[in-house]
Formats: C-alpha cells, structure tokens, sequence
C-alpha cells in the first residue's frame, strides 16, 4: 500500500503545517463507500502513490513499479467528522484504524463537543464513533492522562527555567573563580623560578684573574 502521513512517514503525526489536522487513519478499501466522494474531494482516493517500504503485501498485483494504492490513509479529522454525518452515521463509514489514531484528534474533538461549533453534533458523534469502533468506554480518562502528563512536563519546564538563570550564574562564578587561581599559580611559579635563578648566580665561585705581565 501507499505511504502515508502528511509528511509521507507512514503515521499520522502531529504537524504544525498540517492545517487540515490528518490525524484519523482509515482503510479506503474496506467498503464501496468512497471516502472523496462522499466527502467531495478530488479522488485520490483511487490513486496510485509510492510505497510503504516496510509493508510486506506490496508484492501483490496491485503494485505498480514503485507506486501502491492508497489504503491505510491519515485523513483530515475535518473532513473524518463530516464524513460520518454523510454517509449516515458511523456504521456505515470505512474501518478505521484504531492503533494509528492520532491523540490530538479526541483532544479537538472533545473540546469541540457541545459547544456552538459542534454543528449538528458532527464532533460528538465523531468522539462517540471512535470509541465505540474502538472499543475505548471513555475517551475522557485517556484525554485526562495526556493532560495530566503535560502538567507534569510543562511545571518541570518553569521549574527548570526559574532554576537556570541561578545555575548558570553559579557556573559563570565558579569559571571566574578558576581563572584567578590559574593565573595566581602561574604568576607564583614565575616568582618562584625568577628567585631560584637569582640565588644561583649569587652563589656562583667569581672568576680569578692572573697578572701575567
């Protein structure tokens, strides 16, 4: 099969450029319904793309050269909620693939539900059909985790802020520090050497001359 993500990586990741948010991977195979058509995009859903390297069916007749078809798709979370208000409703939207599923999608989604955006409770019930196709009782827990999770890493990160500036003025102290006693060491080794070499010249026999007129 085709390789997927926005940025071609084969997952759905999350990307700052990626304004349609294709976090949402499906099977564009599993059902007659066609994902461009019912959505009205461009059909690319037919297209031919290059290949997953690492997936191990593209040896089959569908393969052509170094293109696949496109199949397990990261498609826009936009587009994924509209598509199942209409088709009809999730029983009649194509498999999705639940280990490929992006977080960031059930945090819009969940942020979405209820409020003045969620027209015709498109998000709702897109929140309700990822976890009842994916067998996930309450998307709220995992959602909470992740948010818990972040608070954890975003008080490390003030902590560490706050911490830095000290730290590094103790670093910056502690190089000034060594610098002087480096160069009192070398200044006291010259003292030493000039004074070693003073008493030896001092204590040197005088050269004797003889009158031989």
């Amino acid at each position: 099969m085709a390789l997927t993500g926005y940025t071609r990586s084969g997952s759905c990741i999350d990307y700052d450029d990626d304004t349609g948010s294709h976090h949402i991977c499906i099977d564009i195979s599993s059902t007659d319904q066609n994902f461009c058509d019912v959505t009205g995009q461009q059909d690319w859903c037919s297209s031919y793309l290059p290949c997953d390297t690492d997936d191990d069916d593209n040896t089959d007749d569908t393969t052509t050269s170094s293109n696949c078809p496109v199949q397990n798709w990261c498609v826009c979370q936009w587009a994924f909620a509209s598509y199942i208000s209409t088709a009809g409703g999730c029983d009649y939207i194509q498999e999705i693939q639940c280990d490929a599923i992006n977080l960031q999608a059930l945090l819009a989604y969940s942020s979405l539900a209820g409020t003045y955006k969620d027209e015709n409770g498109k998000y709702t019930n897109a929140l309700k059909c990822i976890e009842e196709r994916c067998g996930i009782e309450d998307s709220s827990q995992i959602l909470e985790k992740f948010h818990m999770n972040n608070v954890q890493r975003n008080t490390h990160s003030i902590v560490m802020k706050e911490v830095s500036p000290f730290l590094t003025g103790i670093l910056v102290a502690a190089v000034i520090v060594a610098g002087i006693i480096f160069v009192k060491k070398i200044k006291m080794s010259r003292d030493i050497s000039e004074e070693s070499h003073e008493n030896h010249f001092n204590s040197a026999p005088s050269s004797t001359y003889v009158n031989i007129s």
